[in-house]
């Protein structure tokens, strides 16, 4: 069973440059990731949030936080659950009991969004402790590195975009191309591409190249259907 805190948003998207809104639409990490998880018949538990989000898409993503979410602390992890989170903010945040048993993928997209606030967030002891940490390059590039430095040798995954993404796993380094998709919207791309990567490897079994390959083909699929 996986144990899934995530955030449903409303998203009001400007895809040009007058900033008018394009589009309002159903969007967030839950709505992304639990569509992957229905998909391949994963059994979950969800804990979710809501909130709005403005997106500017105008050569990259940015997203500003329409709403005022709570800080929630997620407790109760025993050593054989495993753990997603995915956020905008601080609305779910590990309590500083966590053990380290329970392995714990962590989407860092909100927390890095909450530290431009208030940087103590990384002093916290989980850090030590999570099993994954994905995130793009801007987000990763805020991270302290020591942080960095230590989840290479577990398991860390960078998104590029139309790139592609790079993996480090137990400090060896893997990189991932992915085909060039001719779409102005690539919002869920990477909530896509996280949730195949972490099913590949702990449902299929599959290792680092074969779920980061899968992951990588499943993104491209997402992308072409909005085209």
């Amino acid at each position: 069973m996986i144990k899934f805190f995530s955030t449903y948003t409303k998203d009001i998207i400007m895809m040009d440059k007058k900033n008018k809104v394009t589009k309002i639409t159903k969007g967030g990490p839950d709505f992304f990731m639990e569509k992957v998880l229905k998909k391949h018949n994963v059994k979950y538990s969800i804990h979710v949030d809501k909130a709005k989000i403005m997106i500017r898409v105008n050569g990259e993503e940015k997203g500003k936080l329409n709403s005022k979410l709570r800080e929630k602390k997620i407790k109760n992890i025993n050593s054989k659950d495993i753990v997603i989170i995915s956020t905008v903010d601080r609305e779910w945040i590990l309590d500083d009991s966590f053990d380290g048993m329970a392995k714990v993928f962590l989407d860092v997209q909100g927390y890095i969004r909450s530290a431009a606030k208030d940087p103590s967030i990384y002093t916290l002891k989980f850090w030590n402790k999570i099993a994954c940490i994905k995130g793009n390059r801007k987000e990763i590039s805020k991270l302290p590195r020591k942080i960095v430095d230590r989840q290479k040798k577990k398991l860390l995954i960078v998104t590029k975009g139309d790139e592609g993404s790079t993996i480090y796993f137990k400090n060896k380094k893997y990189l991932f191309r992915a085909k060039k998709i001719k779409t102005q919207d690539t919002i869920g791309a990477g909530d896509t591409f996280f949730a195949n990567l972490i099913i590949s490897l702990l449902v299929k079994r599959n290792d680092i190249i074969q779920s980061g390959n899968f992951a990588t083909r499943e993104t491209e699929k997402f992308l072409v259907k909005k085209i």
